[in-house]
């Protein structure tokens, strides 16, 4: 028979050890193996500081700044592209999407206002404080809109203690109920801005908000030498609904006169309720349309004209300088500015 000794003994002993130790290996502190594949999918962003009242805005998206600090009241000069990360396939769909972090912040101290130092985040949906689900090669315009001092939107209740519509008192700066409008004269009623019944758990902080639009371009007809595509947005928060025009030395307006009424864009009841940051498709509620601006490819210069009404003749707000829209581009035309100090202003889309 085959005797073995201690030093065997002690030996063997430590190689089950050992192997006992390797066959337990805690996985959750492997070390993970990169990837090296590098992302491919991307987005367009174009960033508009719609704000009257904002400061310089950096606009960062998935933690990055993304395109030139912008001005109250003023657009990016271009898309830039943005890397997706996270991507997945929703709902069996093969287009890939990607959770999605925006956020503004002042390009200097702070925002101010409402957010104070807090930085405007994109919200996808009013109670809550989810991304946005950017998709591949998509377009994305996005507007940051209001004022640094629109107050928090509170949920109010009506005579039978039921959730209702709150409405905005622009004469306090305080939302009010339904019956607390009913108990103001007629006068200060007319004045009184709806908001719609605002949900439980709303996430709107108040101040400045955004306004995120999924373009869609149309197509321009071959040999073309004429036209350019125009839409045209009111985005001043107070200043009601107006009218917009480009009124050239001679020849037609674009539109013709008397042009659409153009109510603030996040007003109620188009968006309902009034409160957050909402995103939108361009198709539905801001498209773009194909607008002659030029003879034989030289641009007519225009005025862009801004009304109180639609027929032009009392109550124009604002004239601009000149301006010219050049052949195959594409435009937003776009009020800004509270009420008695309204202008407008202009974003290119490609």
């Amino acid at each position: 028979m085959r005797h073995i000794n201690l030093k065997q003994i002690i030996g063997i002993a430590g190689l089950g050890i050992i192997v006992s130790f390797a066959g337990c290996e805690d996985l959750e502190y492997a070390l993970p193996a990169p990837n090296t594949t590098p992302g491919t999918l991307t987005a367009n962003v174009l960033f508009v500081n719609a704000s009257p009242n904002a400061p310089s805005l950096d606009l960062a998206v998935n933690g990055l700044k993304v395109g030139e600090s912008v001005a109250a009241g003023n657009p990016q000069a271009a898309y830039s592209s943005v890397p997706l990360t996270a991507t997945f396939f929703g709902g069996g769909s093969t287009t890939a999407g990607a959770n999605t972090s925006i956020r503004a912040k002042a390009s200097t101290a702070t925002i101010g206002g409402v957010l104070g130092s807090s930085d405007l985040i994109f919200r996808a949906v009013s109670t809550n404080i989810n991304n946005f689900v950017a998709s591949n090669n998509s377009r994305y315009t996005l507007f940051a809109l209001d004022s640094i001092t629109r107050p928090k939107p509170v949920r109010l209740l009506n005579a039978l203690d039921f959730a209702d519509t709150t409405f905005f008192n622009p004469l306090t700066g305080a939302y009010i109920s339904r019956v607390e409008k009913a108990a103001l004269s007629a006068a200060q009623r007319a004045k009184v801005v709806p908001i719609g019944t605002v949900p439980l758990g709303s996430s709107d902080p108040g101040g400045i908000r955004f306004l995120l639009l999924t373009e869609t371009f149309l197509a321009f007809p071959g040999g073309n030498t004429t036209r350019s595509q125009l839409r045209f947005l009111n985005l001043s928060p107070n200043g009601g609904t107006l009218y917009v025009r480009l009124k050239p030395a001679a020849g037609p307006n674009i539109p013709v006169t008397p042009p659409p009424a153009t109510p603030y864009i996040l007003s109620f009841p188009g968006f309902t309720p009034s409160v957050g940051s909402r995103t939108a498709t361009a198709t539905a509620n801001a498209p773009f349309a194909l607008q002659t601006t030029a003879a034989a490819s030289i641009p007519i210069d225009y005025n862009i004209e801004v009304s109180t009404e639609n027929t032009f003749t009392t109550g124009v707000v604002y004239t601009s300088p000149t301006v010219t829209f050049a052949v195959g581009k594409i435009y937003t035309v776009y009020i800004r500015g509270f009420k008695g100090a309204i202008s407008a202003g202009v974003a290119v889309h490609n």
